[in-house]
Formats: C-alpha cells, structure tokens, sequence
C-alpha cells in the first residue's frame, strides 16, 4: 500500500484528464463542442503553444490574443488570460456562486458543476453554462485572430447567456421562460430552487 501510494506521488508522466463520458457527451450541447471539449482535455486544441510544438508556428508568435502579454496555451487561454479569464468572474456574478477558480481546465470543470456539492441538475445546469462558457471563448478567440472582429466581456457574456438559454430550452417542448427571464434567473428557470 505504501508502496502503491509512493509510485503515485513520484510518477512523472502527466495525468490522463479523462473525464467521465457522461458528463462529456451531452444531448444538451451540440456534438462539436463535445469534440471541443474532448479536445481542450487533452491538450490537442489549436492553441499557440501547440502550434509552436509541431513547427507550425514561430516563438513570437505564441503571444495571446488577448493583449495580456502571455503565451496562449489552453489554461492560459481559458483560466488565467486578463481578458478571457475574467470572464469567468462574470458568469459566477450571473448565476450568483463564487468560488476560486483552478489552475487546469479538468479540475475547472468538475469544480464549477459541483459547487458545494449541489444536486444533480444543478451540476447538470452548470456543466452546460461550463460548455457555452468555454465554446463562446474559443470562437471569440477565433474571431480576432482570423477576423480582426473583437468583443467586450459583456457583448461575451450575452452571447454566453444566450447560448446556453438556446441549448436548454432546446430539451423541452414547452419551454414558459422568455430569454429575459434566463438572464435574470437561470435556476428558476431551470426549476432549481
């Protein structure tokens, strides 16, 4: 056991990130941002510090896109980026949990689908606020890169809003909530107290 326990603290190959297929695959999230997710997990995004690694692109080309000064890797990008990052901050004001936020996107999002220990659909909920939040990032990212087109943190958050108001009113027939109605308040919405 002891043994067991020292091989685990002293192994140097890196973790597998694997998260449980359930909580990947959705029917609520569209297929492509699944495989994105899938994809941003493993660390095979088309970030800039991958690019680099496979000789596509040159060092002074790593800088990020959000005028941070920094190189753009996944986490980078998606968690500690001055400009992507804070959007995060917003989304917590939003749907009113805070918490710190983690220094790698896997263990991001299992803590932000299971802030202290919520239900079910209420990790449910988050998890897909988690997938429109990283999806809308990554498209703006994409924008000012290949478009030269930028956003605010707030035009992001209302394409954020929307998304994820989209994707859950898709799982229901009949859906009484307005968009209004889910900005305000996406757990009432949702019918979590």
């Amino acid at each position: 056991m002891v043994s067991g326990a020292y091989r685990t603290i002293t192994d140097r190959t890196p973790p597998t990130n694997n998260v449980p297929t359930t909580l990947l695959w959705r029917k609520d999230v569209l297929v492509k941002v699944s495989v994105f997710a899938w994809r941003l997990f493993r660390h095979r995004l088309s970030s800039k510090t991958n690019l680099f690694r496979r000789g596509i692109i040159p060092p002074e080309a790593q800088i990020c896109i959000g005028d941070c000064g920094q190189q753009e890797s996944e986490t980078h990008l998606f968690l500690s980026c001055t400009f992507f990052g804070h959007i995060w901050q917003l989304i917590q004001n939003w749907v009113g949990v805070y918490s710190a936020d983690s220094g790698n996107n896997v263990d991001h999002f299992y803590q932000f689908g299971t802030f202290l220990g919520y239900e079910k659909s209420r990790c449910s909920l988050m998890h897909l606020i988690w997938f429109a939040t990283v999806w809308v990032l990554w498209k703006e990212r994409n924008d000012r890169i290949f478009r030269g087109q930028q956003c605010s943190h707030y035009q992001l958050l209302e394409a954020i809003k929307l998304l994820s108001f989209w994707w859950f009113k898709a799982k229901f027939t009949v859906f009484p909530y307005c968009f209004h109605d889910w900005c305000q308040a996406p757990f009432l919405c949702a019918g979590i107290g």
